[in-house]
């Protein structure tokens, strides 16, 4: 079974996505990531609170370390408690849709889960035309 490290912010990072990121390398691996979790084949997520594998591309990563990692790790705090994972470590791709996707349907507005991130406006324009359909 392959295995995918996300911070538990990401999680919402990947349902938003709409190709736009900090630079071309971190836009590309994020496509990876995102085509992963639209696969098939058996994925099993590990939910970490560190650099995972969407950060290494990141240019805020340095050695490993977030350089802005106190408002990182706020929002995974949130993600983790919006989506009821605070003490969930792995989560099967199985889950990730029939769990967490479903409540991504649902929301309404980013500042539901997510606030202060560069990305905040693009993420509701995406969420809002997501969760029209």
């Amino acid at each position: 079974m392959k295995r995918l490290n996300l911070r538990y912010h990401h999680l919402m990072c990947c349902y938003t996505f709409k190709g736009v990121g900090y630079n071309e390398a971190f836009s590309q691996n994020m496509k990876q990531v995102v085509s992963m979790l639209g696969a098939s084949e058996e994925l099993e997520l590990h939910l970490c609170g560190k650099c995972d594998d969407l950060c290494a591309r990141c240019p805020h990563n340095r050695g490993g370390q977030c350089d802005t990692e106190e408002s990182v790790c706020a929002r995974d705090r949130e993600v983790a408690a919006f989506f009821g994972l605070k003490d969930r470590k792995t989560l099967l791709l199985s889950e990730y849709r029939n769990i967490i996707l479903p409540k991504q349907k649902r929301l309404s507005s980013i500042d539901e889960v997510c606030r202060e991130c560069t990305f905040t406006a693009l993420c509701q324009q995406v969420l809002t035309e997501k969760n029209k359909i």
